[in-house]
């Protein structure tokens, strides 16, 4: 069963990667490890000081070229990571490339900037791929998602832990309330704040 199931979300992981091939000419899904490009900026900016797992558990997306970690490519974490930072690529192309890129970098630390609504859309998608395969959303992946929101890893986006929590917690219900599944990589919601 455990077989059949990898499979099935390699064969997933698989098929959304050539689709953004398909739908984006210049998608490249590169392992992360590999590029001297993600080393420059980790070292760079310092993140071994306050996001050292920024290389091996962290996926970072650049217009269409999504460096994800070499464990993740394939697997059905992987899918789900996939199918998050697929809504970033859709949202920069849909936003254009300088207005997506100057409101999600060049406004860090970035408390109530669009990089905290960037990261919203992109972790509904994420809530959605869970409520896809298990009818649910837990609590343990709410608060892991609010964490991202709240902490260093994202140099505290949006460091109001009842804010985020309460903006999660309507994307959960919105979610459940869609019901079954929803192929969000390829028209994801137009916003998933009121």
């Amino acid at each position: 069963m455990a077989n059949r199931t990898d499979a099935r979300s390699s064969n997933h992981f698989f098929e959304l990667a050539e689709d953004l091939g398909r739908r984006y000419r210049t998608f490249r899904l590169i392992p992360k490890e590999t590029s001297w490009f993600m080393k420059a900026i980790y070292y760079g900016l310092g993140m071994f000081l306050w996001c050292p797992t920024f290389m091996t558990d962290y996926t970072t997306t650049i217009v269409t070229w999504i460096y994800m970690p070499k464990n993740l490519i394939g697997t059905s974490a992987g899918y789900e990571v996939l199918r998050h930072e697929a809504v970033h690529v859709s949202d920069c192309i849909r936003t254009g490339v300088l207005p997506f890129v100057l409101s999600y970098i060049l406004l860090l630390p970035s408390v109530l900037t669009l990089r905290a609504y960037w990261e919203l859309r992109g972790y509904r998608e994420t809530m959605r791929v869970e409520c896809e395969r298990t009818g649910d959303i837990s609590d343990e992946t709410m608060t892991w998602i609010a964490k991202r929101f709240t902490g260093s890893d994202y140099l505290w986006m949006l460091p109001f832990p009842k804010i985020v929590r309460r903006l999660l917690e309507r994307n959960r219900s919105r979610i459940l309330a869609e019901g079954g599944p929803h192929d969000g990589h390829h028209d994801p919601p137009p916003s998933p704040i009121p």
